[in-house]
């Protein structure tokens, strides 16, 4: 399934903030408008203010640039029953973009992680190039990979692991703050008839806002399994932290 959809992409003109400090694009630029107007050309992309009749020219430009000059920085397939389908990161000077077979673009990203971490989990069934494809959970396997470092343990990216059966947090940096905050809202509300579906998943929208992956496993997909559980990930230890910051601050 494509989801199709991220929080942390940005649309040219911001990319292009990034791509006006590589020397190359510079040349580039210059080549292709003319020394004359190079300069305000050069100043619209540091700004990200594409919306004249320059501005539209240099966006033309590097929409077409990002897509034929960049390199691949990882490769990967989606698992198909019929065949596996490729999917890869590319960068350009700074900005990444994801393409895959039949999907269209997103946008772009601004640190490879966070387009990784797209690539991994914007589809089922998503493996490196160069892996083992492995079953996911609806095939009987079950474990949960962190999509920053792949791993099944407990690691700086987890920001929180809730149980979403019993509202109960278990893991991740956030747990015990989560766990608090959830509380006290159950014991504010002082209501034998409070219903508490609604605002626990406003408190995981908070979460959700903070992180930049998610995934869930039910007993339906991790044989075994008594409740639906998720998992939020950062990309870094920092946004990890940054994170925790932010959600006890509020």
């Amino acid at each position: 399934m494509d989801k199709g959809f991220s929080s942390n992409t940005v649309d040219l003109a911001e990319a292009c903030k990034v791509l006006a400090e590589s020397r190359s694009v510079q040349v580039l630029l210059q080549e292709e408008v003319g020394s004359e107007i190079y300069p305000e050309a050069l100043k619209l992309m540091k700004t990200g203010k594409l919306d004249s009749d320059l501005g539209a020219t240099v966006h033309d430009l590097f929409l077409d640039t990002i897509v034929n000059q960049a390199t691949t920085v990882w490769s990967g397939f989606i698992r198909n029953d019929s065949d596996d389908w490729p999917v890869r990161v590319n960068e350009y000077h700074g900005v990444f973009w994801v393409w895959a077979v039949e999907s269209d673009p997103v946008g772009y990203f601004l640190d490879e992680a966070s387009a990784i971490s797209f690539a991994r989990t914007n589809w089922d069934n998503v493996y490196k190039d160069g892996e083992e494809p492995e079953f996911d959970a609806s095939e009987g396997d079950g474990e949960i990979r962190c999509p920053f470092c792949d791993t099944t343990d407990n690691c700086d990216h987890l920001l929180l692991m809730v149980d979403q059966t019993f509202r109960h947090a278990e893991g991740g940096v956030l747990y015990e703050a989560f766990n608090a905050k959830w509380s006290k809202i159950v014991e504010d509300a002082d209501d034998p008839d409070f219903y508490e579906h609604e605002p626990f998943e406003e408190l995981l929208q908070e979460v959700d806002a903070l992180a930049d992956s998610e995934l869930t496993a039910s007993p339906d997909s991790a044989p075994g399994m008594s409740s639906t559980y998720s998992y939020y990930y950062c990309s870094s230890k920092k946004k990890t932290l940054a994170a925790l910051k932010k959600f006890t601050s509020d």
